[in-house]
Protein backbone atom coordinates (compact mmCIF):
# COMPACT_ATOMS: atom_id res chain seq x y z
CA UNK A 1 0.00 0.00 0.00
CA UNK A 2 0.90 3.84 -0.40
CA UNK A 3 2.56 5.27 2.53
CA UNK A 4 0.99 8.73 3.90
CA UNK A 5 -2.69 7.58 2.65
CA UNK A 6 -4.96 10.51 3.34
CA UNK A 7 -8.82 10.57 2.68
CA UNK A 8 -10.00 13.71 2.10
CA UNK A 9 -13.41 15.47 4.16
CA UNK A 10 -14.94 18.23 2.11
CA UNK A 11 -16.35 21.05 3.56
CA UNK A 12 -17.63 24.86 2.11
CA UNK A 13 -14.22 26.14 3.18
CA UNK A 14 -11.70 23.49 1.23
CA UNK A 15 -14.12 24.12 -1.84
CA UNK A 16 -13.90 28.15 -1.75
CA UNK A 17 -10.08 27.88 -0.80
CA UNK A 18 -9.56 25.67 -3.92
CA UNK A 19 -11.72 27.89 -6.61
CA UNK A 20 -9.80 30.84 -4.70
CA UNK A 21 -6.62 29.12 -5.95
CA UNK A 22 -7.71 28.37 -9.00
CA UNK A 23 -9.26 31.94 -9.99
CA UNK A 24 -5.63 33.67 -8.78
CA UNK A 25 -4.15 31.33 -11.86
CA UNK A 26 -6.08 32.38 -14.64
CA UNK A 27 -3.24 34.41 -16.47
CA UNK A 28 -1.12 31.45 -16.18
CA UNK A 29 -3.33 28.72 -17.55
CA UNK A 30 -3.76 31.19 -21.01
CA UNK A 31 0.22 30.73 -20.95
CA UNK A 32 -0.12 27.12 -21.05
CA UNK A 33 -0.37 24.92 -24.58
CA UNK A 34 -1.61 20.55 -24.38
CA UNK A 35 -1.71 18.86 -27.26
CA UNK A 36 -4.78 15.58 -27.18
CA UNK A 37 -5.68 13.16 -29.41
CA UNK A 38 -6.30 10.71 -31.33
CA UNK A 39 -10.29 9.62 -31.67
CA UNK A 40 -13.05 11.58 -32.71
CA UNK A 41 -17.23 10.94 -33.04
CA UNK A 42 -20.51 12.94 -33.42
CA UNK A 43 -22.43 11.44 -30.57
CA UNK A 44 -26.54 11.02 -30.58
CA UNK A 45 -27.45 10.93 -26.85
CA UNK A 46 -30.67 9.24 -26.48
CA UNK A 47 -32.93 7.78 -23.62
CA UNK A 48 -34.80 4.04 -24.53
CA UNK A 49 -38.38 5.01 -23.70
CA UNK A 50 -40.48 1.96 -21.53
CA UNK A 51 -43.99 3.43 -21.70
CA UNK A 52 -45.71 5.63 -23.56
CA UNK A 53 -49.40 6.27 -23.74
CA UNK A 54 -51.98 7.95 -26.16
CA UNK A 55 -50.88 11.25 -24.57
CA UNK A 56 -47.48 10.55 -25.67
CA UNK A 57 -46.46 10.81 -21.61
CA UNK A 58 -42.93 8.54 -21.99
CA UNK A 59 -40.86 7.07 -18.84
CA UNK A 60 -37.85 5.60 -19.98
CA UNK A 61 -35.37 2.84 -18.95
CA UNK A 62 -33.94 4.24 -15.17
CA UNK A 63 -31.24 1.71 -14.52
CA UNK A 64 -29.08 -0.62 -17.03
CA UNK A 65 -30.28 -3.84 -14.80
CA UNK A 66 -33.64 -3.03 -15.42
CA UNK A 67 -33.01 -2.55 -19.14
CA UNK A 68 -30.93 -5.99 -19.46
CA UNK A 69 -33.54 -7.83 -17.55
CA UNK A 70 -36.20 -6.27 -19.99
CA UNK A 71 -34.40 -8.33 -22.99
CA UNK A 72 -33.81 -11.82 -20.93
CA UNK A 73 -37.65 -11.21 -20.69
CA UNK A 74 -38.03 -11.40 -24.48
CA UNK A 75 -35.67 -13.89 -25.35
CA UNK A 76 -37.36 -16.23 -28.14
CA UNK A 77 -39.34 -13.62 -29.59
CA UNK A 78 -38.82 -10.03 -31.38
CA UNK A 79 -39.38 -7.11 -30.08
CA UNK A 80 -38.78 -3.25 -30.96
CA UNK A 81 -37.99 -0.06 -28.90
CA UNK A 82 -37.98 3.12 -29.47
CA UNK A 83 -35.23 5.83 -28.29
CA UNK A 84 -36.16 9.14 -27.50
CA UNK A 85 -33.15 11.69 -28.74
CA UNK A 86 -31.69 13.69 -26.10
CA UNK A 87 -28.88 15.78 -28.71
CA UNK A 88 -26.41 15.42 -31.08
CA UNK A 89 -22.56 16.24 -30.18
CA UNK A 90 -19.61 16.39 -30.31
CA UNK A 91 -17.81 13.13 -29.22
CA UNK A 92 -14.96 10.89 -28.42
CA UNK A 93 -12.86 11.11 -25.12
CA UNK A 94 -10.19 14.05 -26.82
CA UNK A 95 -12.38 16.18 -28.10
CA UNK A 96 -14.79 16.21 -25.33
CA UNK A 97 -12.13 16.26 -22.62
CA UNK A 98 -9.80 19.39 -24.77
CA UNK A 99 -13.00 21.45 -25.08
CA UNK A 100 -13.65 20.77 -21.65
CA UNK A 101 -10.41 22.26 -20.49
CA UNK A 102 -10.38 24.67 -23.22
CA UNK A 103 -12.76 26.70 -20.97
CA UNK A 104 -10.22 27.29 -18.62
CA UNK A 105 -7.95 29.30 -20.78
CA UNK A 106 -4.53 26.89 -22.46
CA UNK A 107 -4.70 26.61 -26.47
CA UNK A 108 -5.35 22.96 -27.02
CA UNK A 109 -3.89 21.40 -30.46
CA UNK A 110 -6.58 18.13 -30.95
CA UNK A 111 -5.13 16.00 -33.24
CA UNK A 112 -7.77 13.36 -34.42
CA UNK A 113 -10.59 11.98 -36.30
CA UNK A 114 -12.18 15.51 -36.95
CA UNK A 115 -12.77 15.23 -41.06
CA UNK A 116 -10.10 15.19 -43.39
CA UNK A 117 -9.76 17.02 -45.78
CA UNK A 118 -12.05 19.53 -44.38
CA UNK A 119 -13.28 19.24 -40.45
CA UNK A 120 -16.92 18.29 -39.56
CA UNK A 121 -19.30 20.84 -38.97
CA UNK A 122 -20.17 19.31 -35.25
CA UNK A 123 -16.35 20.03 -33.83
CA UNK A 124 -16.62 23.68 -35.20
CA UNK A 125 -18.77 24.29 -31.99
CA UNK A 126 -15.60 23.64 -30.04
CA UNK A 127 -13.91 26.12 -27.86
CA UNK A 128 -11.61 28.86 -30.00
CA UNK A 129 -8.97 27.64 -28.23
CA UNK A 130 -9.27 24.86 -29.36
CA UNK A 131 -6.48 24.49 -32.59
CA UNK A 132 -8.19 21.62 -34.96
CA UNK A 133 -5.71 19.19 -36.73
CA UNK A 134 -7.81 16.31 -38.53
CA UNK A 135 -6.16 13.25 -40.31
CA UNK A 136 -9.63 11.23 -40.67
CA UNK A 137 -13.85 11.56 -40.46
CA UNK A 138 -15.21 10.60 -37.32
CA UNK A 139 -17.30 7.65 -36.66
CA UNK A 140 -20.89 7.99 -35.37
CA UNK A 141 -21.79 6.92 -31.98
CA UNK A 142 -25.18 6.10 -30.13
CA UNK A 143 -24.84 6.87 -26.36
CA UNK A 144 -27.82 5.20 -24.60
CA UNK A 145 -27.96 7.06 -20.80
CA UNK A 146 -29.44 5.30 -18.16
CA UNK A 147 -29.31 7.13 -14.44
CA UNK A 148 -26.92 4.63 -13.17
CA UNK A 149 -24.34 4.50 -16.42
CA UNK A 150 -24.61 4.15 -20.02
CA UNK A 151 -24.02 1.70 -23.09
CA UNK A 152 -21.97 3.12 -25.61
CA UNK A 153 -22.48 2.01 -29.39
CA UNK A 154 -19.82 2.88 -32.30
CA UNK A 155 -18.99 2.84 -35.66
CA UNK A 156 -15.28 3.08 -36.31
CA UNK A 157 -15.96 3.87 -40.55
CA UNK A 158 -12.64 5.34 -41.21
CA UNK A 159 -10.96 5.41 -38.09
CA UNK A 160 -9.94 2.07 -38.00
CA UNK A 161 -8.16 2.36 -40.75
CA UNK A 162 -6.13 5.45 -40.16
CA UNK A 163 -3.11 5.27 -38.18
CA UNK A 164 0.55 6.30 -38.13
CA UNK A 165 1.10 6.64 -41.42
CA UNK A 166 -2.25 8.54 -42.14
CA UNK A 167 -1.41 11.50 -39.29
CA UNK A 168 2.37 12.14 -40.45
CA UNK A 169 0.91 12.56 -44.08
CA UNK A 170 -2.34 14.97 -42.94
CA UNK A 171 0.22 17.22 -40.63
CA UNK A 172 2.98 16.34 -41.67
CA UNK A 173 6.36 15.49 -39.44
CA UNK A 174 8.11 18.76 -38.55
CA UNK A 175 4.39 20.18 -37.91
CA UNK A 176 4.09 17.47 -35.50
CA UNK A 177 7.58 18.14 -33.72
CA UNK A 178 6.85 21.88 -33.49
CA UNK A 179 3.64 21.63 -31.56
CA UNK A 180 4.32 18.53 -29.11
CA UNK A 181 7.89 19.91 -28.61
CA UNK A 182 5.78 23.66 -27.75
CA UNK A 183 3.18 21.80 -25.50
CA UNK A 184 3.15 21.61 -21.65
CA UNK A 185 1.49 18.02 -21.75
CA UNK A 186 0.49 15.59 -23.75
CA UNK A 187 -3.24 14.19 -23.09
CA UNK A 188 -2.86 10.39 -25.33
CA UNK A 189 -6.45 8.77 -24.13
CA UNK A 190 -8.84 5.90 -25.32
CA UNK A 191 -6.23 3.37 -26.76
CA UNK A 192 -9.15 0.90 -26.63
CA UNK A 193 -11.37 2.17 -29.43
CA UNK A 194 -8.81 2.87 -32.10
CA UNK A 195 -7.11 -0.29 -33.64
CA UNK A 196 -4.27 1.32 -34.47
CA UNK A 197 -3.39 3.18 -31.17
CA UNK A 198 -0.33 1.11 -30.31
CA UNK A 199 1.22 1.90 -33.81
CA UNK A 200 0.87 5.86 -33.50
CA UNK A 201 1.85 5.67 -29.50
CA UNK A 202 5.23 3.88 -31.35
CA UNK A 203 5.16 6.32 -33.53
CA UNK A 204 5.53 9.14 -31.26
CA UNK A 205 7.92 7.59 -29.41
CA UNK A 206 10.49 6.60 -32.37
CA UNK A 207 9.33 9.97 -34.45
CA UNK A 208 8.50 12.95 -32.47
CA UNK A 209 9.01 12.46 -28.37
CA UNK A 210 12.85 11.87 -28.47
CA UNK A 211 14.06 15.09 -31.05
CA UNK A 212 12.95 16.90 -28.66
CA UNK A 213 13.19 14.91 -24.53
CA UNK A 214 14.55 17.28 -22.36
CA UNK A 215 15.37 14.90 -19.38
CA UNK A 216 15.77 18.44 -16.75
CA UNK A 217 12.10 19.28 -17.81
CA UNK A 218 9.71 16.35 -18.50
CA UNK A 219 6.41 17.02 -20.07
CA UNK A 220 3.63 15.73 -18.09
CA UNK A 221 1.95 13.25 -20.32
CA UNK A 222 -1.42 12.42 -19.32
CA UNK A 223 -3.15 8.55 -20.45
CA UNK A 224 -6.67 6.93 -20.12
CA UNK A 225 -6.76 3.97 -21.98
CA UNK A 226 -10.58 3.41 -21.84
CA UNK A 227 -12.72 0.30 -21.50
CA UNK A 228 -10.50 -2.45 -22.50
CA UNK A 229 -12.67 -5.29 -22.59
CA UNK A 230 -12.71 -6.07 -25.83
CA UNK A 231 -8.88 -6.16 -26.15
CA UNK A 232 -6.35 -9.15 -26.11
CA UNK A 233 -3.96 -9.31 -22.54
CA UNK A 234 -1.19 -9.54 -25.02
CA UNK A 235 -2.15 -6.22 -26.49
CA UNK A 236 -3.16 -5.20 -23.06
CA UNK A 237 0.38 -5.85 -21.96
CA UNK A 238 1.99 -4.57 -25.03
CA UNK A 239 0.24 -0.61 -24.84
CA UNK A 240 1.03 -1.12 -20.82
CA UNK A 241 5.21 -1.66 -21.91
CA UNK A 242 4.71 1.18 -23.95
CA UNK A 243 3.48 3.53 -20.91
CA UNK A 244 6.63 2.71 -19.25
CA UNK A 245 8.41 3.74 -22.10
CA UNK A 246 6.95 7.15 -22.17
CA UNK A 247 7.90 7.11 -18.50
CA UNK A 248 11.26 7.79 -19.44
CA UNK A 249 10.83 11.00 -21.53
CA UNK A 250 7.86 12.21 -19.42
CA UNK A 251 6.16 12.64 -16.58
CA UNK A 252 3.36 10.24 -16.77
CA UNK A 253 -0.54 10.04 -15.13
CA UNK A 254 -2.74 7.60 -15.98
CA UNK A 255 -6.37 7.59 -15.47
CA UNK A 256 -8.68 4.57 -15.12
CA UNK A 257 -11.89 3.89 -14.12
CA UNK A 258 -13.35 1.21 -11.71
CA UNK A 259 -13.83 -1.95 -14.31
CA UNK A 260 -10.61 -0.32 -16.70
CA UNK A 261 -8.60 -0.90 -13.21
CA UNK A 262 -9.64 -4.41 -12.30
CA UNK A 263 -8.84 -4.96 -16.31
CA UNK A 264 -5.59 -3.73 -16.26
CA UNK A 265 -5.13 -5.72 -12.35
CA UNK A 266 -5.61 -8.95 -14.01
CA UNK A 267 -3.33 -8.26 -17.34
CA UNK A 268 -0.85 -7.48 -15.00
CA UNK A 269 -0.81 -10.18 -12.04
CA UNK A 270 -3.46 -12.56 -13.47
CA UNK A 271 -5.38 -12.00 -10.16
CA UNK A 272 -8.72 -10.50 -9.54
CA UNK A 273 -9.00 -6.81 -8.42
CA UNK A 274 -11.97 -7.12 -5.42
CA UNK A 275 -14.60 -4.12 -4.55
CA UNK A 276 -13.50 -2.17 -1.69
CA UNK A 277 -11.47 0.87 -1.30
CA UNK A 278 -8.41 -0.69 0.68
CA UNK A 279 -8.26 -3.43 -2.41
CA UNK A 280 -8.03 -0.58 -4.60
CA UNK A 281 -5.51 1.31 -3.10
CA UNK A 282 -3.63 -1.58 -2.85
CA UNK A 283 -4.12 -2.91 -6.15
CA UNK A 284 -4.08 0.50 -7.45
CA UNK A 285 -0.37 0.74 -5.61
CA UNK A 286 0.70 -2.60 -7.37
CA UNK A 287 -0.27 -1.31 -11.13
CA UNK A 288 1.87 2.35 -10.45
CA UNK A 289 4.90 0.66 -9.13
CA UNK A 290 4.69 -1.97 -12.02
CA UNK A 291 4.12 0.68 -14.34
CA UNK A 292 7.07 3.11 -12.52
CA UNK A 293 4.73 6.08 -13.37
CA UNK A 294 4.71 9.13 -11.80
CA UNK A 295 0.43 8.75 -10.93
CA UNK A 296 -2.15 6.64 -11.12
CA UNK A 297 -5.59 7.86 -10.58
CA UNK A 298 -8.62 5.75 -10.28
CA UNK A 299 -12.43 7.09 -10.29
CA UNK A 300 -15.73 5.93 -9.83
CA UNK A 301 -19.05 7.48 -9.39
CA UNK A 302 -18.92 7.86 -6.00
CA UNK A 303 -15.05 7.62 -5.18
CA UNK A 304 -11.83 9.31 -6.22
CA UNK A 305 -8.55 8.01 -5.68
CA UNK A 306 -4.79 9.08 -6.44
CA UNK A 307 -1.78 7.21 -6.19
CA UNK A 308 2.21 8.16 -6.15
CA UNK A 309 5.37 6.36 -5.14
CA UNK A 310 4.99 8.87 -1.52
CA UNK A 311 2.01 8.38 -0.68
CA UNK A 312 -2.38 8.71 -2.00
CA UNK A 313 -5.28 10.39 -0.95
CA UNK A 314 -9.10 9.79 -2.09
CA UNK A 315 -12.30 11.41 -2.05
CA UNK A 316 -15.91 11.87 -2.14
CA UNK A 317 -17.81 12.50 -5.68
CA UNK A 318 -19.88 15.24 -6.34
CA UNK A 319 -22.97 12.15 -7.03
CA UNK A 320 -26.28 12.85 -7.58
CA UNK A 321 -29.02 9.52 -8.90
CA UNK A 322 -30.32 12.06 -11.07
CA UNK A 323 -27.56 13.10 -13.79
CA UNK A 324 -28.37 15.89 -16.44
CA UNK A 325 -25.78 13.96 -18.57
CA UNK A 326 -23.49 11.56 -17.92
CA UNK A 327 -21.56 10.86 -21.96
CA UNK A 328 -18.29 12.59 -21.47
CA UNK A 329 -18.40 12.31 -17.29
CA UNK A 330 -15.21 10.76 -16.96
CA UNK A 331 -13.77 13.12 -19.30
CA UNK A 332 -14.52 15.88 -17.75
CA UNK A 333 -13.13 14.03 -14.76
CA UNK A 334 -9.85 13.93 -16.65
CA UNK A 335 -9.99 17.37 -18.11
CA UNK A 336 -10.04 18.86 -14.40
CA UNK A 337 -7.38 16.35 -12.85
CA UNK A 338 -4.98 18.06 -16.06
CA UNK A 339 -6.32 21.20 -15.28
CA UNK A 340 -5.29 21.22 -11.61
CA UNK A 341 -2.17 19.31 -12.96
CA UNK A 342 -1.00 22.26 -15.36
CA UNK A 343 -1.20 24.81 -12.34
CA UNK A 344 1.00 22.72 -10.29
CA UNK A 345 -1.48 21.98 -7.46
CA UNK A 346 -0.95 19.20 -5.00
CA UNK A 347 -2.56 15.42 -6.15
CA UNK A 348 -5.19 16.06 -3.07
CA UNK A 349 -6.23 19.57 -4.53
CA UNK A 350 -5.97 17.50 -8.69
CA UNK A 351 -8.55 15.08 -7.01
CA UNK A 352 -10.68 17.76 -5.74
CA UNK A 353 -11.22 20.00 -8.42
CA UNK A 354 -11.75 16.58 -11.20
CA UNK A 355 -14.45 15.86 -9.05
CA UNK A 356 -15.73 19.12 -9.14
CA UNK A 357 -15.65 19.66 -12.79
CA UNK A 358 -17.03 16.17 -13.70
CA UNK A 359 -19.92 16.88 -10.93
CA UNK A 360 -21.33 19.98 -12.29
CA UNK A 361 -21.07 18.67 -16.08
CA UNK A 362 -23.07 16.24 -14.99
CA UNK A 363 -25.53 17.99 -12.53
CA UNK A 364 -26.18 21.00 -15.43
CA UNK A 365 -24.96 18.93 -18.90
CA UNK A 366 -22.56 21.79 -19.11
CA UNK A 367 -18.59 22.13 -19.72
CA UNK A 368 -17.72 24.58 -16.17
CA UNK A 369 -15.77 27.36 -16.94
CA UNK A 370 -14.37 30.52 -15.18
CA UNK A 371 -18.00 32.22 -15.20
CA UNK A 372 -19.58 29.46 -13.41
CA UNK A 373 -17.48 29.94 -10.62
CA UNK A 374 -20.18 31.64 -8.71
CA UNK A 375 -23.13 29.61 -9.73
CA UNK A 376 -20.96 26.48 -8.44
CA UNK A 377 -21.05 26.40 -5.32
CA UNK A 378 -25.22 26.96 -6.13
CA UNK A 379 -25.17 23.78 -8.21
CA UNK A 380 -22.95 21.76 -5.74
CA UNK A 381 -23.76 20.49 -3.05
CA UNK A 382 -21.33 18.53 -0.33
CA UNK A 383 -21.00 14.65 -0.87
CA UNK A 384 -22.59 12.80 1.99
CA UNK A 385 -21.66 8.95 2.70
Amino acid sequence: MAENHSELSLSIQVITELLDTIRQSADSLTKRTVTAGFDGFVDTIVRIIRIKDSGQSISTFNEIKEFGEYILSKQGSSFSLELQERSIKLGGNMPIMANAMAQWGPWIHCIGALGFPEIHPIFENMSQRCILHGFTDPGPSTAYEFDDGKILMAEMNKLNQAGWAQILQAIKKDNLVRIFSASDMLCIVNWSEIDSSTEIWKGLLKDIIPSYHNEQKKQIAFFDLSDCSKRKKELVLEALELLKEFGRHCRVILSLNRNEAKLIHEAIFEKKLKDGNEEELDGGSRIRAWLDIETLVLHSSKNSLAIQKTGSCQSQTFYTGTPEISTGAGDHFNAGFCIASLLQLDIQSCIIFANMVAGFYIRTGKSPGWSDLDQWKKEMSLPTK
